[in-house]
């Protein structure tokens, strides 16, 4: 190749030397003669320097560059397999090196596509040119093996390269699930917490069925996949074995942002005029709406010990239910973290915060409504009954500079209560407001209240400088003496408002 490259140099010079000069002879030719001269010569020396890049080397000493030195599928579902993730291999060097086979050490559990090829037997003998790159995409899928715990399994791409071998270690973490594509529950029914489930479309509970569900079990919802219960509920975890609901995506959308981070991943919970509905250390995270509960005035809806994050439109709906909520957190809404129209509700010792997209990165398909309250109670409507609140030792807070609104006729006259609680709003000033704090957007409230990358992700904890400290009463502290961890209220002997109590060193 370059000897033939050296031959073609000679030729066009000769060419170039003599015909430069009988075109030079014309003054109106000088210019573009000079500029065909510029350009043919550059053309020339890109092609030798292209052709010296390609020239092939099998120096033991040279290798691939890969953008990742090993490739981990954090958790891969049976029946569902992973996304795709994609390595980028590089030539760093001047000379071409050559690929000269493939494989997979041990060919189970991951699909490989090397430069467009998806059997690696018919890799034979491509050439990476200096400076240049190929793509491999890899996706794992785990056979189902009814074991009850995450499975490790590992394998190495194996690359020929030159008079070498190179290897790349490819991992996952596969966990066996009970699928369930389309489930319509007609009598009682208790899901185990035995293996996670895996939620293609939706679990209809009949308005004659009672689901209940174990301690320590995780539901992972697909794309628009939902939980609707017309009959009654029970997902009563513990402190050690909460339950959680959730989407499957559990890789990541951009390198340091998990999926779970993204809101709308799912539809969420929908509770009609259940008979009974009772959650106790659950999770609910990343839905469309997270928990939407509409009854006819009679049922009520009991949310302990809970949280209820990042969802697309709202986190807690209750419409025409009583409710009793305590000791939870529902947190990052892009519309009303809290929103009730009709019913008695007492919120005792809970964190509602909405900062929704209080982020450097935009990693929501949804942004926030900065017109929008974390806390909206409706008491307007004639045709649903009187919405009655009463709020003790909590936080209401958010970005909004009023973060909670109450919407009745005659405001002097409603009947609710609010105290002890630390309260971002201008809106109620009412004497049904108690011993509380009225915060200002400006306060140091939480630890964190924006995601900047994995390890400053939103942490409704209360601050070392929180004014929600010291605040609660001990009256109402004593019904939950413990906070949403665990921990006792009454350590240093002055309740803090919220669901987390402030530990110090924590």
């Amino acid at each position: 190749m370059f000897h033939h490259i050296s031959r073609l140099f000679s030729w066009f010079s000769s060419l170039l030397l003599n015909g430069g000069n009988r075109w030079r002879t014309s003054s109106l030719c000088a210019a573009p003669c000079a500029a065909l001269w510029a350009a043919l010569w550059a053309a020339l020396w890109a092609l030798v320097f292209v052709s010296c890049e390609n020239r092939m080397t099998d120096d033991p000493s040279l290798h691939l560059q890969y953008s990742q030195d090993s490739l981990l599928f954090v958790t891969v579902f049976t029946y569902e397999g992973s996304s795709t993730r994609t390595l980028v291999v590089r030539n760093p060097h001047q000379r071409a090196l050559m690929i000269h086979s493939a494989h997979m050490q041990n060919g189970h559990s991951f699909r490989v596509n090397l430069d467009g090829e998806q059997d690696l037997t018919r890799i034979h003998d491509i050439s990476v040119p200096g400076g240049d790159s190929l793509f491999i995409f890899v996706r794992a899928t785990i056979d189902p093996d009814d074991r009850t715990q995450p499975l490790y399994v590992e394998d190495k791409l194996v690359l020929e390269v030159g008079d070498h071998t190179e290897q790349l270690v490819i991992s996952a973490y596969g966990w066996d699930v009970e699928l369930i594509d389309s489930l319509t529950i007609m009598r009682d029914t208790t899901l185990s917490a035995r293996k996670p489930y895996l939620v293609r479309n939706y679990i209809y509970v009949d308005s004659l069925a009672t689901l209940t569900i174990q301690p320590g079990s995780h539901l992972f919802f697909m794309d628009g996949a939902q939980l609707l219960c017309q009959g009654g509920i029970i997902a009563e975890g513990t402190a050690d074995e909460p339950i959680s609901f959730s989407s499957h995506r559990l890789d990541d959308l951009y390198t340091d942002i998990p999926y779970l981070y993204v809101g709308g991943k799912w539809a969420g919970i929908y509770l009609l005029r259940p008979a009974v509905a009772s959650f106790d250390h659950v999770d609910i995270i990343s839905a469309n709406v997270g928990l939407f509960c509409q009854g006819t005035g009679s049922q009520q809806l009991t949310l302990l010990n809970s949280r209820i994050h990042n969802h697309d439109l709202y986190g807690l709906v209750m419409q025409d239910i009583n409710g009793l909520v305590a000791n939870s957190e529902i947190s990052n809404a892009a519309h009303y973290c809290v929103y009730l129209s009709g019913g008695q509700h007492q919120f005792i010792h809970t964190t509602i915060a909405s900062y929704f997209n209080h982020t450097r990165f935009a990693i929501q398909t949804t942004m926030r409504n900065d017109t929008i309250s974390a806390l909206y109670i409706h008491d307007l409507s004639k045709s649903h009954q009187r919405t009655e609140l009463h709020l003790h030792n909590s936080i209401v807070a958010g970005v909004k500079r009023s973060c909670m609104m109450l919407a009745t006729p005659l405001p002097q006259y409603y009947t609710g209560s609010f105290s002890h609680s630390y309260l971002q709003t201008d809106t109620i000033r009412a004497p049904y407001s108690v011993a509380n704090v009225w915060g200002q957007r400006t306060d140091t409230v939480f630890v964190n209240t924006y995601y900047a990358d994995k390890g400053h992700y939103y942490d409704f904890t209360l601050d070392s400088l929180s004014r929600a400290r010291d605040i609660a009463d001990s009256v109402w502290a004593a019904l939950y003496p413990l906070d949403r961890r665990g921990f006792s209220r009454f350590a240093d002997g002055h309740p803090d408002a919220g669901c987390y109590e402030y530990i110090p060193n924590l």
